[in-house]
């Protein structure tokens, strides 16, 4: 059970994300953690997990495809889609590493927490993610999900449905190799009104726009993720070509740049908004303004193709100036 959280440190600068304390927590037993190795994902992601009895004793077999999939996701966000990761961020420069907490009473699924966090159990500053004690990796994305949300977290407050879990549902298909053109952008009100309204479902959207943005599309793959295989020896990582990536990093950071003059507007500690707040469909027009901006700066109106130019249209009276 995740108790209060405390600030350990004050916020010496707008600039710097807090360190909270859990008074209660779950016992926690570390399994992989090699903090000072030179390679592998364990200079910054270790794992743990609840120090029971219950429940089906972890494998190595699920644990290394386990770390395969998040070693995997982790250089396709970075490399591939050009992200900022998440302890290189403001927000997180108080976190030392990502936990990842693979809980016995929970068999499949997982979460994605947005603090920077200390416990009785775990002194050390860090920001973490949950997992089923029993997911398989070589047949789940969710850990891959899971860590694209601390990417989120980490570049903006938002976590509107259609943008938190949209953008995250888009991800997997970076490895699952689905890659698709999308179906049509909204070309009303409407329409676009059930576009963020959604969830899940919201990632053809993103799918549509991207594959506009970027149409020719990129096949370059590094061949590490190219090679990489679970323990059955099928491929961790299947696309074989994808769109928009060049453009994401752009996204992103509009999304916090808008996050940021929301905070200011409305007088929120940048990284301290209300659980509410960062799930409010109130603050799509900041979320839309983000999407404009980015797009008008990736791509000239005279270079739009007739779809995405009748988009931006659409979306123009709606956004904050």
């Amino acid at each position: 059970m995740i108790g209060k959280l405390t600030p350990v440190i004050a916020q010496p600068t707008p600039e710097a994300g807090e360190c909270h304390y859990l008074q209660r927590d779950r016992l926690l037993e570390v399994v992989a953690s090699e903090p000072n190795q030179a390679e592998g994902i364990e200079k910054h992601i270790h794992f743990f997990v609840e120090a029971t009895d219950q429940g089906v004793p972890l494998s190595a077999t699920r644990l290394n495809d386990l770390k395969i999939q998040l070693e995997a996701a982790d250089v396709l966000y970075r490399e591939v889609l050009g992200l900022t990761p998440p302890l290189h961020m403001p927000r997180y420069q108080r976190a030392n590493f990502i936990m990842v907490m693979l809980r016995a009473d929970q068999v499949r699924g997982g979460q994605a927490y947005d603090e920077v966090v200390r416990s009785p159990a775990v002194s050390d500053c860090h920001i973490r993610m949950a997992l089923g004690s029993q997911v398989n990796a070589a047949e789940n994305l969710t850990p891959a999900h899971e860590l694209f949300h601390l990417y989120q977290n980490a570049h903006m407050m938002f976590k509107q449905g259609w943008v938190h879990e949209g953008l995250a549902r888009w991800s997997e298909s970076l490895l699952r190799g689905d890659i698709q053109k999308g179906d049509p952008l909204p070309t009303n009100a409407e329409a676009l009104e059930v576009v963020m309204q959604d969830s899940y479902g919201a990632a053809i959207f993103w799918q549509r726009l991207f594959y506009l943005l970027d149409p020719q599309g990129d096949s370059s793959i590094p061949k590490v993720l190219r090679e990489m295989r679970y323990h059955d020896g099928s491929q961790v990582v299947a696309v074989s070509e994808r769109y928009g990536s060049a453009f994401l990093p752009l996204l992103f950071s509009s999304l916090n740049e808008a996050g940021e003059a929301l905070a200011h507007q409305e007088q929120w500690p940048v990284y301290g908004w209300a659980e509410a707040e960062q799930r409010d469909l109130r603050h799509n027009r900041a979320i839309l303004s983000a999407v404009h901006h980015a797009v008008s700066l990736y791509m000239p109106i005279a270079d739009q193709p007739d779809e995405l130019r009748t988009f931006m249209q659409l979306i123009e009276p709606m956004i904050d100036r």
